[in-house]
């Protein structure tokens, strides 16, 4: 098979063997369900986890799949290869464990203060014997000389006993402890070596091998023989693990997919040939008895979790196809409610679309009008918010719209919905404005996302705004003329128009009920009759006031408690519910486990030649994917070659030297890296050497057998690279800077197997290590693992700002010692980690601010539309007050302060002003006293109040049974916010007002008061010398004059209104 990798834009074509690359991997994930005995405690527990690697390992296509070293199938990574070894010498066991019991401490002769463990000596010692170029590091605690590290690596590089034997009196050591540390590391060897999990039965002493297991994992040369399998509480003091886990390696290229492969037009899609091909090997041979083993009533003993990455998509898709459903059963409940309430299926369609409709056109003005380019995840939630608020506005128009038909009678249609629009349109915009501006709060976050979504969210509530005022109106008159008093097609849909006009038979009613002389008016619908009727008074009742207040000042008090104890998330965000097998597997691992040799660990970079990058102009609102134009510190010499080949690229005046002291000094760092103990915590271990991505390492061999002539190939030439053979080569290894990027040219074109990663090309493994153009190397970066942090999962801040300041302290280290004549040293990840790891700090910062700001506005909008401070303080308040319940509800809940949480804190603000405000702007425009205004606002508002919050509610419920994290929260976040605004504002906003009693005076009727004039015929001269129209003197008649004129609309509106000394659009604005 040909591999093709490509290394800055050159492309270069070796043979590949099947299968010696990973293609894929299957995790199984055990977790012990026997308390105190865990998954290692007897035959049944082991060979269960025996059993899900049988199914796989005992197939007999197996090793076409599997993946491949040397011909033979790589085996599994699992303790159960100790479990089950082709061989074990129990005398052998004991005898290697006692050598380690005897003599705990070694005190180190040339220097009393110096102590050191018999665990650790061997550890100094094996990495020494087993690896010579170490010994100067590893050696360092025991302060050995120059001359005797010398001296002790000549003896092991002949892999001569009688040298050792008859080495000098050392200072830092004695002969015996390099004898017992050579003759311990070959026990070892032989031990392991027949760990192959070849064998039937288990061996005998399960107790004995246990134990051997903990001592082995003290020993990071040998350790990763079974270190993945062990949980992170396993210790020689207790040897019960309640987890473990086991991979299974599968190869690539794959033969069975070479007829797929034909078809395939680039690499990606000739790997992706080879993914299918293995995901339908594992779906038809074992995916149902992987299924079966992970049952929980399949073991007593043990719980089984699996995945695979050519599964998890599958899973994920058919999550988030569930999940999907849920969404759109909550948009229906919206709908069947829209139905319920304005009993016409018409106008509920019409009202359901309109809805929808304002997230296409949103998005058009989003992208086409603003040329935002940038569209978040988070933008989907638009569609659960409009439909919420969109609902919202329907119910406060339709409702206007019935209630005017029992408040007079009304000439025609066109004074009747001029009416419903002074009187909604008005609420709507102050709630829609308030939402909006509070949902571009958001603003003032640097992340862009949330930036994205604000904007996204405030453009749909304002189009649905419009559409509401505009389509739905629309839809009214059509259904007041059509079908209203008919039903849905009862006559016809289009035929004609009804015979009776329905705004005219509801003036009947009105008139009969006005000539009974009872003086009773006519009734709305019972839940508004409820609200007038039982709420109101209620409310009114200072008794219950008192009562209403005492709790809810209690209740805020203990959720302004728990808010102060809102922490941010001390473990790494799950993303699928807590109970899905597939995040419990992630949860176990992220959680359960010690980093292991075989672990992935998060590579970061540190970089020399690299400047800091200019952001100049970077926008990613409007371009995803401009994050700014590197620069790079070159020689004087190359400036004008890069400055000629990369306009796009600035360059500054620090040069960087690729010289001697610079290659020797990278080759240093490496190796310290490696060996150095202080790194061991934070760099991962791999044979007992850190993890580290130095080219150097592979750079200089080859170019030493290229200059030497040495010939070298194969397994002869990585034993060459790996003993570090090449350092000893007379003439040097250092490549003179003139030749540096020839060679390095060269050493890519080649592109030989990389002799540290087994089936690894040099081209592919450090394609991000070298920056090279093709005839210049610009930069030069040595890459580590982190012994904590990992690719895949994103850490709490907490964890990740540890490792972070530790990766900082090295990089300031690094650059005081200037290696190449430029500093600082540039230290990164390409994984984003350390992004995430900022952004969870961002994301607090702007909770608190957008919040508040929120707030804010909320009061700004509230007074400037009112023009009455207490109305718009406590409405606030009230805003406020939800903050805190939210926040100190989701502490009660058991809530963290992670990214979802902080995202839905930052738009509670814009989430709770609908009601309030609806219920401040209808107590506003009422008239009479206090209590007569309370009263209306309840009668008015209660009903349009009440039916947006259980659209709301209603619509989130669905989404508490969502996998996705995202969606189940923002599900319950919605519900809190929901239902906590509906009853702040109902009896606490209410209850305040009602109990400070502030009274709302009218200028106008202060002002005909005072100059003499009577108050009942003060509005119908107001509005007559507003519009210029004579108005007769009518003041004690009731016959209903005939509004032929749009200025008579509004004088015939101020003729009927229940309170004469004010006029609707008198209290629309200051």
């Amino acid at each position: 098979a040909d591999d093709e990798s490509t290394t800055n834009g050159t492309t270069t074509t070796t043979t590949v063997e099947y299968q010696s690359k990973n293609g894929d991997v299957i995790y199984w994930v055990f977790e012990g369900e026997l308390e105190g005995k865990g998954v290692f405690y007897d035959e049944n527990s082991i060979g269960a986890m025996k059993e899900a690697l049988d199914l796989f390992l005992k197939d007999e296509k197996y090793p076409e799949y599997c993946q491949k070293e040397d011909g033979e199938c790589l085996k599994p990574l699992t303790a159960l290869n100790m479990y089950y070894a082709s061989e074990w010498d129990s005398a052998l066991v004991q005898e290697t464990m006692m050598a380690f019991e005897d003599d705990d401490d070694v005190v180190d002769e040339s220097d009393n203060s110096t102590t050191v463990s018999k665990i650790d000596l061997f550890n100094m010692l094996a990495l020494c014997l087993v690896q010579p170029s170490t010994c100067e590091n590893v050696l360092r605690p025991l302060q050995c000389s120059v001359d005797e590290i010398e001296i002790l690596k000549g003896c092991i590089r002949n892999q001569d006993i009688t040298c050792l034997s008859n080495l000098p009196n050392l200072q830092c050591l004695t002969l015996n402890q390099l004898l017992w540390a050579n003759e311990t590391n070959t026990n070892l060897a032989t031990i392991t070596g027949s760990w192959d999990g070849s064998s039937d039965t288990i061996v005998g002493n399960l107790t004995e091998a246990t134990e051997f297991a903990s001592l082995l994992l003290q020993i990071p040369l040998y350790k990763f023989q079974i270190d993945l399998a062990y949980d992170s509480n396993f210790s020689p003091d207790n040897l019960v693990s309640m987890f473990s886990r086991a991979i299974i390696l599968f190869g690539s290229p794959l033969q069975a997919a070479d007829e797929k492969k034909k078809k395939a037009e680039d690499e990606e899609e000739a790997a992706e040939a080879d993914r299918e091909v293995l995901k339908d090997y594992i779906k038809d041979e074992f995916l149902t008895e992987m299924d079966e083993l992970a049952k929980p009533e399949t073991h007593k003993e043990l719980n089984s979790y699996y995945f695979m990455g050519a599964l998890i998509l599958d899973v994920l898709l058919e999550i988030v196809q569930r999940d999907g459903m849920l969404a759109i059963f909550s948009l229906v409940f919206v709908f069947i409610w829209l139905r319920i309430h304005v009993h016409s299926w018409f106008l509920a369609t019409v009202g359901i679309m309109e809805i929808f409709f304002s997230i296409p056109v949103a998005w058009f003005f989003f992208t086409v009008v603003l040329q935002v380019k940038y569209f978040a995840f988070l933008n989907s939630l638009s569609i659960f918010i409009v439909a919420a608020i969109g609902a919202d506005d329907i119910f406060i128009f339709m409702d206007a719209y019935q209630q005017s038909a029992l408040k007079r009678e009304w000439p025609d249609l066109e004074t009747r919905l001029s009416w419903v629009y002074r009187r909604t349109g008005t609420a709507m915009l102050i709630t829609s404005a308030t939402t909006c501006t509070a949902f571009l709060c958001t603003l003032i976050t640097p992340l862009v996302q949330i930036q994205s979504f604000g904007i996204f969210a405030a453009l749909t509530i304002f189009i649905d705004y419009v559409l509401v005022m505009t389509l739905f109106c629309t839809s009214v008159v059509i259904y007041h003329n059509k079908f209203e008093t008919r039903g849905l097609c009862g006559g016809g849909c289009w035929r004609k128009n009804l015979e009776v006009d329905p705004t005219a038979q509801a003036g009947e009613k009105v008139r009969s009920s006005s000539s009974s002389g009872d003086g009773e008016e006519l009734k709305s619908d019972a839940v508004s009759e409820f609200f007038t009727n039982r709420i109101a008074p209620f409310i009114l009742k200072q008794s219950n006031r008192i009562f209403l207040l005492i709790i809810f000042a209690v209740w805020i008090g203990v959720a302004i408690y728990q808010t102060t104890l809102i922490e941010p998330t001390r473990e790494s965000e799950q993303f699928l519910d807590e109970n899905h097998p597939l995040q419990k597997s992630f949860s176990i691992l992220g959680s359960e486990f010690p980093t292991a040799d075989d672990d992935i660990g998060l590579q970061v970079h540190y970089a020399w030649g690299l400047g800091p990058v200019d952001r100049t102009g970077v926008q990613l609102l409007f371009d995803p994917e401009n994050f700014g134009t590197p620069t790079y510190l070159l020689d004087d010499d190359d400036d004008d070659d890069n400055n000629n080949n990369n306009n796009d690229t600035t360059t500054t005046t620090t040069t960087t030297k690729w010289d001697s002291t610079c290659q020797e000094g990278l080759l240093q760092v490496c190796e310290e890296f490696q060996t150095l103990s202080e790194y061991s915590e934070l760099i991962k271990r791999k044979n007992a050497l850190g993890t580290v991505y130095c080219v150097w390492e592979e750079l200089f061999p080859y170019y030493v057998n290229q200059t030497q002539e040495l010939g070298l190939t194969g397994n002869e030439y990585c034993q060459f690279v790996n003993t570090k053979a090449w350092k000893e080569v007379e003439g040097g290894y250092i490549i003179p800077e003139e030749e540096l990027d020839t060679v390095i040219a060269n050493f890519l074109e080649d592109n030989p197997r990389s002799c540290v990663q087994q089936g690894e090309f040099v081209g592919s493994r450090y394609g991000t290590e070298l920056g090279f153009d093709g005839t210049t190397l610009r930069y030069a970066t040595i890459s580590v693992e982190s012994a904590v942090l990992d690719p895949f999962s994103r850490k709490p801040e907490a964890v990740a700002r540890a490792e972070y300041d530790q990766f900082v302290t090295i990089q300031n280290d690094l650059s005081e010692r200037n290696l190449c004549q430029t500093e600082p040293v540039v230290m990164t990840d390409l994984n984003e980690i350390f992004i995430f790891m900022n952004n969870q700090a961002i994301y607090v910062k702007t909770a608190v601010q957008s919040s508040l700001l929120g707030v804010g506005i909320a009061f700004a909008v509230l007074w400037i539309s009112t023009c009455k401070f207490h109305l718009a303080l406590l409405a606030s308040l009230s805003i406020a007050s939800v903050l805190v319940s939210v926040t100190g509800t989701m502490v009660l809940i058991g809530w963290t302060l992670g990214s979802i949480e902080s995202i839905l804190i930052g738009i509670i603000a814009g989430f709770s002003v609908d009601y309030v405000v609806h219920l401040a702007h209808a107590y506003k425009t009422a008239s009479g006293n206090t209590d007569e205004r309370i009263t209306a606002a309840f009668g008015d508002m209660g009903i349009s109040v009440l039916n947006g919050m259980i659209t709301s509610i209603g619509a989130s419920i669905p989404l508490f049974f969502c996998q996705l994290q995202f969606f189940h929260k923002f599900g319950i976040f919605i519900c809190l916010t929901i239902a906590f605004s509906w009853i702040f504002a109902n009896f606490w906003f209410m209850s305040v007002v009602a109990q400070l009693k502030i009274p709302i005076k009218d200028k106008k009727q202060d002002s005909s008061t005072s100059n003499g004039t009577s108050s009942s015929s003060a509005p119908a001269v107001a509005v007559a010398e507003e519009k210029e129209v004579v108005v007769p003197e009518t003041t004690t008649t009731t016959d209903k004059p005939t509004p032929n004129e749009k200025a008579k609309e509004i004088e015939y509106d101020n003729y009927f209104h229940n309170d004469p000394s004010k006029s609707d659009n008198e209290d629309v604005s200051c």
